[in-house]
């Protein structure tokens, strides 16, 4: 699918993939907490894997069933826990492919995915996360084992660097902001480079002003110079972050993964922070310069 152009998202859908795993259920219920305040129905989607052509029809049909099994009853006990709509779907492939697939399709407008981390060999392939991430156009909140807070995500960190891209995440910080009365700390990133540090110095005005400018609580910091994501991870421990918003760079080739993207190890963050993140658009798509709509904010 092509992510250079994305439509407006007005949906009341949150997609939450599972594996049936303990992060699973973290996701779970950071979804729950979002579907509340938001009012959204949750869609859990279970991709079974393997097989390939060799596989009988016989065999994909007893695991779909066995994984129709099981979701059901994690949405029928969700439903019944959270009082949110609360329903489920297989799909058989690549968890590479159909996640973002089944955003697509089901128009979700977010979905909140658990990661594992970054173990073994998804150190030279990149995280797991991070390739899913990179295959769909929709927002995505990733977290690890750790809870949502019950004030939500109120302490947000803001990673500004020098390209034009990283203002795209302001849409959303506003929005987020209207309903968890949030702080935003930005970040701005320490640049040697005169026209770098120069483009960062813009984009840190935009940020600032875009934000006032909607009544949010803004504080801006400036990182040292070092290795920015793990100066970002670094202050937002300080800061006690509940949420890092972040943009991803899809056109990065394997190369950019061997050596350990930034984006990837700000998603598998040992401090266990959830991390937006949002895959850059084509902005003369966005509708009343929002690139995408969640709707009822």
């Amino acid at each position: 699918m092509s992510k250079a152009i994305i439509k407006p998202i007005d949906s009341d859908i949150i997609l939450v993939p599972t594996d049936f795993s303990e992060v699973a259920g973290f996701a779970l219920r950071h979804a729950g907490h979002l579907g509340k305040i938001f009012r959204k129905k949750i869609v859990l989607l279970h991709v079974i894997e393997g097989g390939g052509i060799l596989s009988s029809a016989s065999s994909k049909a007893q695991k779909e069933e066995e994984a129709n099994m099981k979701l059901s009853a994690i949405a029928e006990e969700f439903k019944k826990n959270s009082g949110i709509d609360t329903s489920f779907t297989t799909r058989h492939g690549s968890i590479f492919d159909e996640i973002g697939d089944a955003a697509e399709d089901l128009n979700a407008s977010l979905v909140l995915m658990g990661t594992h981390g970054v173990k073994g060999m998804q150190h030279v392939i990149g995280s797991k996360a991070l390739r899913v991430i990179n295959h769909a156009n929709r927002p995505f909140v990733v977290v690890q084992k750790k809870d949502i807070r019950s004030h939500g995500y109120k302490n947000i960190v803001l990673p500004i660097d020098f390209s034009k891209e990283t203002k795209q995440k302001l849409v959303w910080a506003a929005e987020l902001a209207k309903v968890f009365a949030s702080k935003f700390h930005v970040l701005a990133a320490h640049e040697s480079d005169e026209y770098a540090a120069n483009a960062v110095r813009n984009n840190l005005a935009y940020a600032s002003n875009y934000l006032l400018e909607r009544g949010c609580d803004v504080s801006v910091h400036l990182a040292p110079k070092g290795d920015f994501a793990k100066e970002t991870i670094r202050f937002s421990n300080s800061v006690d972050a509940d949420l890092i918003i972040i943009m991803t760079n899809p056109e990065k080739d394997l190369g950019g993964y061997v050596i350990g993207a930034e984006e990837q190890n700000i998603i598998a963050n040992d401090s266990l922070i959830p991390v937006m993140t949002l895959n850059p658009v084509n902005t003369s798509n966005a509708v009343n310069g929002h690139l995408f709509n969640f709707g009822n904010f």
